[in-house]
C-alpha cells in the first residue's frame, strides 16, 4: 500500500491509494461495495469477472490495484496489471484484465472503469497522472474500452496510438420476430438457413451444471473446428478455460451468463455463450458443427435461435461484439463502438520494439 497521492481535479479533489496484489482481499471488499452502490451493470469491471480472472491468471500476470477517494471514502478502483516480458521489450502495463502471456488471451470487451459517471472524468484524471508519476513501464495500453471512458483516460493527452472496432449490434425488439429487423435479402437468407436444417431445438441452460455441460460441449466443437484448419483455437489455455468455467459458474445464477445449445435430432449444431448487461446479450464464444453442405450455416441458424431465445426472456439488444465479421453483419441492425489505446514513452525499449515492426520481427 503506498501513500495517497492528491490528484485535484475538475473541483474534486482525489486521492489515489494503491494496494498491492497481495491486498486482494482488501481491494475485492471495496470493489464489491462500489459495484452495488453503483449498479452499472457492467460485466468486465465486476468483481466475479475480475476475481475469476486472477484465480486463472494471477500468479502469471503482476497486478495492483487503484482506488480513487473523495472527501474519504472510495469512488473508483481499477485493476492494472503488467504483462509478462522478455530482454528488452516494452514493459507494458494494462488497464483491466489483459496482459496474459501469448496465445491465452481472454479478449476485455465493453471494458470501464468502476466509477460514478458524474466523478468519471475526475477519477480518470488522477488514475493517469497517478500512472504517468511511475517510471517502471515503457507503454500503457487500454483495451476494448466504452469510448466514454477512452475520452476521459485520454483527455489532454496527445500522441496515443487509438483503434477504434466496430461492435455489430442486433435490435430484437423490432417486429414479431428477431429476423424482422432485417433487410428483406437477409431474412431470406436466414429463413432459407433455418428451412435447409428443418426443425431444430434450443435449450437455454438454466442450471450452472447444466450452463457448464454446454460450455464443454462448445469447447469441444470450437477446438474441432479449428483443428481441422490446423489452429489451437481459443480454448488449448487451461486457464483461459477454467476462467471461463469458473465465470459461468459464478454469473448464471445472477442471471449474467447465458448459454444456448442448438440440437437437430440427437445431433448438437452449435453452442454458444454469451454475458448479459442489463438488457443486453454480449456473445462471447461459439462451438461450432462443421457441414461440407453450404446450405447447412450452422453459425447463423444457432446465431438466430439464441435472438429469439434472448428476446423471449426480455432481453433487448444483441452484441456481437468486435472485432466485425460478415455473419454478424448480416445479423446486426447497427453498430457500437469501442477503443484500444496505446500510450508508448520515448525509452530504448520503445526504440528498439519499432525497429523490430519496421524489420518484420514483430513487438
Amino acid at each position: 500500500m503506498t501513500a495517497p497521492t492528491i490528484s485535484p481535479v475538475g473541483g474534486a479533489s482525489i486521492a489515489i491509494r494503491r494496494l498491492t496484489g497481495s491486498d486482494r482481499a482488501e481491494a475485492g471488499a471495496l470493489w464489491r461495495e462500489l459495484e452495488e452502490t453503483l449498479d452499472l451493470g457492467a460485466v468486465a469491471c465486476s468483481w466475479a469477472w475480475t476475481d475469476a480472472w486472477l484465480n486463472a491468471y494471477g500468479d502469471v500476470v503482476d497486478h495492483r490495484f487503484v482506488v480513487g477517494e473523495h472527501d474519504g471514502r472510495a469512488i473508483g478502483v481499477a485493476l492494472v496489471t503488467r504483462a509478462p516480458g522478455g530482454p528488452g521489450r516494452p514493459r507494458t502495463i494494462h488497464l483491466g484484465t489483459a496482459g496474459e502471456p501469448h496465445g491465452e488471451t481472454v479478449f476485455v470487451e465493453r471494458n470501464r472503469l468502476l466509477v460514478a459517471p458524474a466523478l468519471r472524468p475526475a477519477f480518470a484524471a488522477a488514475l493517469m497522472r497517478s500512472l504517468e508519476a511511475d517510471s517502471d513501464w515503457d507503454r500503457l495500453r487500454l483495451d476494448g474500452l466504452l469510448p466514454e471512458d477512452a475520452d476521459d483516460l485520454l483527455a489532454g493527452r496527445e500522441g496515443a496510438s487509438v483503434q477504434i472496432d466496430e461492435s455489430p449490434v442486433a435490435d430484437l425488439t423490432v417486429g414479431d420476430d428477431v429476423l424482422d429487423a432485417l433487410s428483406s435479402s437477409r431474412r431470406q437468407r436466414m429463413r432459407r438457413t433455418l428451412r435447409a436444417f428443418g426443425a431444430l431445438e434450443a435449450e437455454w441452460a438454466q442450471t450452472p451444471a447444466q450452463a457448464l455441460d454446454v460450455l464443454d460441449e462448445l469447447i469441444a466443437l470450437h477446438q474441432a473446428d479449428w483443428a481441422r484448419r490446423g489452429a489451437s483455437g481459443a480454448f488449448a489455455s487451461a486457464r483461459l478455460t477454467a476462467f471461463h468455467r469458473e465465470l459461468v459458474g459464478r454469473l448464471l445464477p445472477e442471471g449474467r451468463a447465458a448459454l444456448l445449445r442448438v440440437r437437430r435430432g440427437d445431433e448438437t449444431v452449435g453452442c454458444l455463450y454469451g454475458l448479459i448487461e442489463d438488457s443486453r446479450l454480449l456473445f462471447y464464444q461459439g462451438g461450432l458443427r462443421h457441414y461440407d453442405d453450404n446450405r447447412l450455416r450452422a453459425g447463423h441458424a444457432a446465431h438466430v435461435l439464441f435472438m429469439r431465445a434472448c428476446r423471449e426472456r426480455g432481453l433487448t439488444e444483441y452484441d456481437f461484439l468486435a472485432p466485425t465479421a460478415r455473419y454478424k453483419e448480416e445479423l446486426s441492425t447497427g453498430s457500437d463502438r469501442l477503443v484500444w489505446v496505446e500510450l508508448e514513452r520515448p525509452s530504448w525499449r520503445t526504440g528498439l520494439s519499432r525497429a523490430r515492426r519496421r524489420l518484420g520481427r514483430g513487438a
